[in-house]
């Protein structure tokens, strides 16, 4: 992702709807056995998934990668007790078992990264019995100038993941679509985005921008009530796809 993708991200992550709504329903997910558990945020991009379980978890032992330097910086800015590494997540540099939770976030989908590669180094640096949580964008048709802004190479089908994970020895507990309720207008604006983009790519910018409170509040409730609904049934359409797999053991 761009440096200046970074900055925008950094302004409006702690207060913006998705992040908001995805990162409350990560928490949620980890239900660790013991109060200080390891995790690896592998592709913690500025630090706010990290400053939410801080929050969350006081005790957890926290680590995070980014490829972006920059990131890195930001993230260190945030003072949140963890160790922080410029490292990519197709080479973990730790030992085998050492996470009891791996975290990546809309990171296997960028440009530069094999995602079988890193199936593979997320399950190896898992403990027996851990678990990886996944969340990845869905459908090529809804490819437009946010996933040009931020390096988004891919967008996967439910059955693509299935294969990535089934394929690195992962078992998979949830599998799910989400952000369905908002598909059909993000389709469009996407689409719109595609035609501008044949006309001036380099200008070409995230959707993250800051909303009107009162939007951001109906939006963010949407989104959590999606993904509460989520942990009982597997939506079958969305824009996002999200997972919880463990590592036999």
């Amino acid at each position: 992702m761009k440096s200046h993708e970074h900055d925008i991200m950094r302004s409006v992550e702690d207060h913006y709807w998705w992040y908001q709504a995805l990162r409350r329903h990560v928490a949620d997910s980890i239900q660790p056995v013991r109060p200080q558990f390891s995790l690896l945020d592998a592709g913690c991009g500025t630090g706010g998934m990290l400053a939410a379980l801080r929050k969350r978890f006081p005790e957890a032992d926290l680590t995070g990668i980014d490829a972006s330097e920059h990131g890195v910086e930001l993230t260190e800015g945030r003072e949140l007790g963890a160790r922080l590494a410029v490292a990519s997540v197709n080479e973990l540099h730790f030992p085998a078992d050492s996470f009891d939770f791996v975290l990546s976030l809309d990171v296997w989908s960028a440009a530069g990264i094999d995602d079988a590669l890193a199936a593979h180094e997320s399950q190896r640096v898992l403990r027996p019995g851990g678990r990886l949580l996944l969340n990845l964008a869905a459908f090529e048709f809804l490819k437009g100038a946010h996933d040009y802004a931020t390096d988004v190479d891919r967008r996967y089908t439910r059955q693509q993941v299935r294969t990535l994970l089934e394929g690195a020895g992962l078992q998979i507990e949830r599998l799910t679509h989400w952000n369905a309720t908002l598909m059909p207008p993000i389709a469009l604006v996407r689409w719109l985005s595609r035609m501008r983009l044949t006309r001036a790519p380099e200008k070409a910018r995230s959707d993250f921008r800051p909303l009107p409170s009162f939007a951001n509040e109906i939006l963010k409730h949407v989104a959590t009530l999606e993904l509460t609904a989520s942990r009982h049934l597997s939506l079958p359409f969305g824009t996002s796809l999200f997972a919880i797999a463990r590592k036999h053991g």
